[in-house]
């Protein structure tokens, strides 16, 4: 049957509008199909900023006595849009071995390196150390490209030298600055002539390393803002030798110190490793991408701080306190450090965390946030801080943290061989050049300033069994009676 008339007026229009809305629709799936892939994927961008040698003391809101000399006002900017961990470690009181956890997502001895180099000499035979962050360890890095994120090493990497361990080929796409070095004494002009580094060849002349590095990141996040991306961005910064450009250094000669923290060299440092967090931070939030972006500052241990409670009078840079020692010691202020996550619309703006976390953690945790999955055969040490991202007051339900060191620092006076563990607010440590035992109440003593070992034998009885069972099921390496 024909149809005419208005009626077929209308029976035309409606399958106009038909064809029309179909039409809209494949361009919109059209257009879905190939837009860039941060505008599809839930995956977050992350940008991860680690510190060497940045005691919590350091950073003004971790400061237990607020002192002032410091000046970090985009990091204390930063605590107050995410929350801080205040109870936060690292995996080691030195450099090589924080960062090779952090990449493994692996205790020591899972992964093989303790130390910086060799060992340091003492009264027994260390243990072997490795240097290199073996090729099958499945770094974070690698397990997020197999989740389609586009990622970047930037300054010290310090567990391998390319082209046969280095960042690329531990799955980072891209590589500036890091390799072997540990700072910048291992090239003429250190801080003030990057280029010296082998894998650094466009900074600008007098640049100075630590605003070269921010540079090279912000440049990254703008190349990559519309897919998901890993920036791992290591400053080496405020690690030895003491530089910093002289208008900086200036406005701390002018300052008044203020309990231990009156170097201003370190002070200037510290400054423009704050101006390098501030930058990022004004570079996501104008590309507009700071809402899908997790942003973590941490560093690699404690600061290079007082040791008075060791016996030594003038060794130090800046001043830990309230914390016991610091950088090689693994007392409170060798491995407690400053810890920050913003994660917007999902962390808590200004929380704090007093559950305590350590280095291996972050491998987890950022793989859940991310949506992939690690492989079943590959062995992770750490637990996801999810819980805690999500409810500051919430609880991870682990038993302990371990450390384990069966050597000596550089500076042996700093500690001798020794394993750690933390239960609760409990700290045990076993010395083993005279098998001491050392028994810690952190909560009602941070500075451990009282060995209850001999008041509360149960409890140390306790942790010294969980400590020797962890040693046993890991196989550690023991350090050895000459």
């Amino acid at each position: 049957m024909q149809i005419r008339g208005r009626y077929a007026v209308q029976i035309r229009g409606l399958y106009g509008m038909l064809m029309r809305g179909l039409y809209r629709m494949l361009v919109l799936m059209t257009a879905i199909l190939c837009a860039p892939v941060s505008a599809l994927a839930q995956q977050p961008n992350i940008v991860f900023v680690l510190a060497d040698d940045l005691g919590l003391a350091d950073v003004n809101s971790f400061d237990l006595e607020n002192r002032t000399y410091y000046e970090t006002p985009n990091i204390d900017a930063l605590g107050s849009q995410g929350i801080r961990f205040v109870q936060a470690y690292t995996n080691a009181a030195n450099c090589a071995p924080t960062r090779a956890a952090l990449m493994s997502g692996q205790y020591y001895p899972r992964q093989p390196i303790y130390h910086v180099g060799r060992s340091g000499k003492g009264k027994m035979i260390p243990a072997d150390n490795a240097t290199h962050l073996p090729l099958e360890k499945i770094t974070i890095a690698e397990a997020l490209k197999e989740g389609g994120y586009t990622s970047a090493f930037i300054g010290k990497w310090h567990i391998g030298n390319p082209p046969e361990t280095g960042p690329q080929e531990q799955g980072f796409d891209i590589n500036i600055g890091g390799y072997m070095a540990g700072n910048p004494n291992a090239w003429d002009g250190e801080y003030f002539v990057p280029n010296n580094n082998p894998f650094i060849d466009d900074a600008e002349e007098g640049e100075y390393l630590t605003d070269y590095l921010t540079r090279k990141a912000v440049g990254f996040i703008e190349e990559n803002r519309d897919r998901p991306f890993y920036l791992q961005l290591s400053y080496y910064t405020p690690h030895v030798p003491l530089q910093a450009p002289e208008e900086r250094v200036q406005k701390y000669r002018e300052k008044q110190g203020h309990g231990g923290h009156d170097e201003p060299t370190y002070a200037a440092m510290i400054e423009s490793l704050d101006e390098g967090v501030g930058r990022l931070m004004e570079t996501l939030a104008r590309l507009q991408i700071a809402d899908r972006t997790i942003f973590v500052f941490y560093s690699d241990n404690g600061g290079d701080g007082s040791y008075r409670d060791l016996g030594r009078e003038d060794d130090g840079i800046s001043d830990n306190s309230p914390l016991k020692a610091g950088k090689g010691s693994f007392y409170e202020g060798g491995i407690r450090v400053p810890l920050v996550i913003r994660w917007p619309d999902v962390v808590e703006p200004g929380s704090t965390s007093e559950e305590p976390v350590i280095g291996i953690d972050f491998y987890p945790t950022l793989l859940e946030a991310a949506g992939v999955e690690p492989r079943d055969e590959y062995v992770l040490d750490g637990v996801s801080l999810m819980p805690l991202l999500k409810d500051a007051n919430g609880s991870l339900d682990r038993d302990a943290l371990f450390w384990h060191f069966p050597g000596y620092p550089n500076n042996p006076w700093r500690t001798s061989p020794v394993s750690v563990i933390r239960s609760g607010h409990w700290k045990l440590m076993q010395f083993y050049e005279d098998d001491r035992l050392e028994l810690y109440d952190l909560q009602n003593d941070v500075g451990e300033a009282r060995n209850l070992a001999d008041v509360n034998p149960e409890k140390r009885r306790e942790l010294h069994e969980k400590l020797v069972a962890w040693l046993d099921e890991h196989q550690a390496p023991m350090p050895r009676h000459p």
